[in-house]
């Protein structure tokens, strides 16, 4: 079955080992201690021909159902993997590590400048220590520069092209950093005078986009100057339901705006980002959630969840496909699924999950692959490198890595792979970087 980023059910079955014991109950009987196999995680470089360069070993995960892990990324000669609290330099040949270090607080971002790699570390919870975030060279594992954030957590961030990182904290405090230096380049404050907590930030070019209370404004991302502000339109503010996104001159907005019968209905708002002016407004049957989570590509939820391909210049739905999964955008088209289907025999007992590719104007389907069954909806690992679509799959409970030619779907490779991919896959000269872990269940 394809793999997905996966959300893991509270109720998992007992797997105690101690002594005397067979089994355990989920009554209120009193709870012995389990021994848990260790996981294991490791780093991956596959080539475009389906040859696994390379494996190395990384720590064991903790528990079960980790948290997603950053994208891998590679930098000049170096592959850099970040596995929950620690984070590790490996040699791009051949995987030797040359360097890891382990901090207090887990990381959620990493990013690539120059000869750099920054890193955000954070608890995720208030109270705990402040979020940081650390620049180190990439050759060595050395800290170039660090900067605490003492507003809080991050809730949001975006990187400029410059070199530049976007941040929002939970205060609502909004900073620009340069990631060369880990100084702060301009600011604005938070609290009633300044930023709200429900702000969502874009970066477009060389413009940050924020939106707070109703207005988007455009600042210039080296200094903070102010281009232009400007009200949406009949904006109702809801907390966690306005977003923003930015593509090829426009900034998709997300808001919550009143309907005929006065409640509050999602619609996305296409917006020039030279002059802040609306150019179209889309406004869905009824949705329960409205995501544009891809240029040209929306998610909208109601009675059953769509995705949609829509026209960036006119905001008008050129064709949908029922599907839990979000897109993923290739040169080739837009690949939907897994999509589950009844077995084409006519066997209604039995069902079968399809990966197909769309072309990206019109709709029509080019190809589709048929996978066994996926366990639960989230989204596509999968990356297009050259012809080929590279992703994970499971076939009958091993887990491995597929590629697919983007022009007509055949498999051209399938490896074994030691554990579930479990983050983005990243592209790198001749091949790509995956990171893999086996996740172990509590009792």
């Amino acid at each position: 079955m394809l793999l997905v980023r996966r959300v893991y059910s509270a109720a998992a079955a007992c797997a105690c080992a101690v002594a005397g014991l067979v089994g355990c109950s989920s009554s209120s009987a009193p709870v012995f201690p389990c021994i848990l196999p260790p996981g294991h995680a490791s780093a991956l470089d596959v080539t475009t021909a389906g040859r696994v360069r390379w494996q190395a070993p990384l720590a064991a995960p903790d528990g079960w159902g980790p948290s997603p892990q950053p994208a891998p990324l590679a930098v000049g000669s170096v592959a850099v993997f970040a596995q929950g609290d620690a984070v590790y330099g490996l040699r791009l040949a051949d995987g030797l590590r040359l360097w890891s270090r382990v901090g207090d607080q887990d990381i959620a971002g990493l990013w690539r400048w120059q000869n750099l790699v920054v890193e955000l570390t954070q608890a995720g919870v208030t109270g705990l220590p402040p979020a940081l975030l650390t620049g180190l060279d990439a050759a060595t594992g050395q800290t170039r520069w660090t900067l605490p954030l003492s507003d809080g957590t991050v809730d949001a961030f975006s990187p400029t092209a410059d070199g530049g990182l976007a941040i929002r904290t939970g205060v609502g405090l909004l900073e620009l950093v340069d990631l060369a230096t880990g100084r702060v380049r301009w600011s604005r404050p938070g609290g009633p005078d300044g930023l709200a907590s429900d702000t969502a930030i874009a970066t477009a070019g060389d413009a940050l986009l924020v939106s707070v209370d109703g207005q988007l404004s455009s600042y210039d991302d080296r200094t903070g100057q102010l281009r232009w502000t400007d009200s949406l339109p009949n904006v109702q503010v809801e907390p966690g339901r306005v977003s923003l996104q930015a593509s090829a001159g426009l900034v998709y907005a997300t808001q919550a705006q009143p309907n005929t019968t006065g409640q509050a209905a999602q619609v996305l708002l296409g917006i020039s980002v030279a002059n802040g002016r609306v150019k179209w407004r889309f406004v869905p049957r009824a949705p329960e959630l409205l995501d544009a989570y891809a240029p040209g590509l929306m998610s909208v939820t109601a009675d059953s969840t769509w995705q949609d391909a829509f026209n960036p210049a006119t905001g008008r739905v050129r064709w949908q496909v029922a599907s839990l999964y979000d897109a993923v955008v290739t040169p080739a088209g837009v690949v939907i699924g897994p999509d589950t289907v009844t077995d084409p025999d006519g066997d209604e007992s039995e069902t079968f999950s399809r990966i197909t590719m769309h072309d990206t104007l019109t709709g029509r389907t080019r190809w589709t692959v048929g996978e066994p069954p996926s366990d639960a909806p989230g989204t596509l690992l999968a990356l297009p490198v050259g012809p080929l679509l590279i992703m994970p799959v499971d076939a009958q409970g091993t887990a491995e890595l597929a590629a697919f030619r983007m022009s007509d779907g055949h498999r051209a490779w399938q490896i074994t792979t030691t554990g579930t991919v479990q983050s983005p896959l990243s592209a790198v000269p001749g091949g790509v970087l995956a990171y893999a872990a086996t996740v172990t269940l509590p009792c």
